[in-house]
């Protein structure tokens, strides 16, 4: 296999595997003032990210999970009052979940904490390097999560 491409692999592992710990996730919650679980964080920067309210399912396949798990953590959001259900425009049987004003400031203070680590980390890199980053990130993401739903049939 291709040296480069081992390096790739094993840079991107060892950044999965520090963003995943318990403890980054504590830091993070720590930091943004709020007590969340880590999949209660994800739906919450996923609706705000998407800038509008969304279906059960489409927030399951943005974090590529079930639906039944981001139903139990909505109805847990639902409580806490950072989410509301709203009527989907398009049909008005069905519901879309959107940010209540206190979920939209806890996602953007969580997010916040995160780029703030990003910035720490990227703080001397040059801006053609950071928007070299961006880009080969965002083609790395795509280019990888296609694959994958393709090859693992994954939703």
């Amino acid at each position: 296999m291709d040296e480069d491409l081992n390096r790739t692999v094993s840079a991107f592992r060892a950044l999965v595997t520090t963003l995943n710990r318990g403890k980054t996730h504590e830091r993070l919650t720590e930091a943004a003032g709020v007590r969340l679980d880590r999949p209660d964080v994800q739906i919450l920067v996923h609706l705000l990210d998407a800038g509008e309210p969304r279906r059960i399912g489409a927030i399951a396949e943005g974090l590529q999970v079930e639906s039944p798990h981001v139903t139990r953590h909505v109805a847990a959001l639902e409580q806490r009052e950072l989410v509301e259900r709203v009527r989907d425009p398009d049909d008005g049987r069905a519901w879309r979940i959107a940010l209540t004003e206190e979920g939209a400031e806890v996602a953007a203070r969580c997010r916040n904490v995160t780029t703030e680590w990003f910035l720490g980390a990227l703080g001397d890199w040059s801006e053609t390097d950071r928007a070299e980053l961006a880009r080969l990130m965002g083609k790395l993401s795509d280019d990888l999560c296609q694959h994958l739903r393709a090859r693992l049939v994954i939703k």
